[in-house]
């Protein structure tokens, strides 16, 4: 009986919590602005040969005036041949940094995006990643958001290229979708919840003023969402890029050794954000972990099979009614077709990872990472 309470007090919070993003999506108005300042586009760049003239192509193609923007990239000590192939673009616009110090950083990542930043001439930053093609109106539209009080835009950056394959294909293009709802809907309400690094812009002034990445830099990752952090404690409106000609499609993962490292690494931050969201995830996680025990305690007779099916379906029709919302204005509905297979995935995906995240060490560009990184 002290179960079925308890589950049933988080469900009713969870379809509220849901239900509240849903409201904030609906609540989303994008500002214009008419002025073209200058822009800096910086590229973190790590062994991207294959990835790096697909990038850079999407680039130049911008429909911007191309005297009012410069495209960096920043080539992290790679050993294959990135640098070569970004020296084969003779454009004017193109400019190759080289870091020089990225075994004695925590944060390669932070390091090399900071160079960028430094050495940039725009007044508004646009980051992205090598494994990503940007639309011909990215910059335009995402600098049209920037209205005198606006500091930061964040956007949608979905995991679909070269293209989608089903199932594993799509399931990954749903967890992209589901964040990236959450982001929105959370942004609705003036309080995003995350961001993604892959479709990111601020002004370099906002940068400058909350001190760069220097309160983050013992961080292995979180150039994005720490960053976020950061610009919440400002004054500055921060902006969702809701409109679907803004989104950045990135490349799928290629591996499954990938992708867990890659999960580890986004969950390796869970203890690191302000308390309220600690606590916030620390809630979600504990509902999951109940639903994940439903199905057994109900084989065990503990509880009723309806009553654990009721609590499952509870949480999928709050879920689905989130991302049908956003999949449909960001004109991405074909992912749904993955939400049946995702929802059963969902749960124990979140016990695991939620459970290991924190503690496990995991490789990422080659390097073993994790606990360790932050207690330096």
């Amino acid at each position: 009986m002290f179960y079925v309470i308890i589950v049933s007090f988080l469900s009713g919070f969870y379809a509220a919590v849901l239900l509240w993003i849903f409201a904030g999506m609906n609540r989303i108005s994008l500002p214009h602005s008419t002025k073209r300042p200058f822009v800096s586009v910086v590229v973190a760049a790590r062994n991207e040969e294959e990835n790096m003239a697909t990038l850079l192509k999407s680039l130049l193609a911008q429909d911007y005036p191309h005297h009012r923007y410069e495209i960096i990239i920043v080539n992290d000590q790679s050993t294959d041949r990135t640098a070569e192939v970004v020296k084969k673009f003779s454009d004017a616009r193109i400019r190759l940094l080289m870091t020089e110090n990225r075994d004695r950083v925590p944060s390669p990542k932070k390091n090399a995006v900071n160079l960028g930043i430094r050495r940039a001439e725009g007044e508004i930053i646009l980051l992205t990643d090598a494994d990503c093609a940007p639309p011909k109106g990215w910059i335009s539209g995402v600098v049209s958001l920037f209205t005198p009080e606006v500091g930061m835009v964040i956007g949608f950056s979905p995991c679909e290229l070269p293209r989608l394959h089903f199932p594993a294909g799509h399931l990954l293009a749903l967890e992209s979708l589901s964040l990236a709802a959450v982001a929105a809907g959370t942004a609705g309400w003036g309080y995003p919840a995350t961001c993604n690094g892959r479709n990111l812009a601020y002004r370099k002034s906002v940068y400058e003023q909350v001190g760069g990445f220097d309160k983050i830099r013992h961080f292995v990752s979180g150039d994005d969402d720490l960053m976020l952090k950061l610009v919440q404690q400002t004054e500055w409106r921060i902006q969702y890029a809701y409109d679907p000609s803004l989104v950045v499609p990135t490349a799928l993962v290629k591996s499954p050794k990938q992708f867990i490292n890659q999960r580890l690494r986004h969950a390796s931050k869970g203890f690191h954000y302000e308390p309220k969201k600690v606590t916030g995830l620390i809630v979600v996680y504990l509902y999951n972990l109940l639903v994940f025990l439903s199905l057994p305690l109900a084989l065990l007779s503990l509880v009723s099979l309806w009553t654990a099916m009721a609590i499952i379906g509870v949480k999928a029709f709050f879920e689905f009614l989130v991302l049908f919302r956003f999949a449909s204005k960001m004109q991405r509905r074909r992912y749904l077709w993955a939400f049946p297979p995702a929802e059963l995935l969902h749960v124990p995906y979140v016990v695991i990872f939620g459970a290991l995240g924190p503690f496990k060490k995991f490789k990422w560009k080659n390097e073993k990472t994790g606990l360790h990184s932050f207690l330096r």
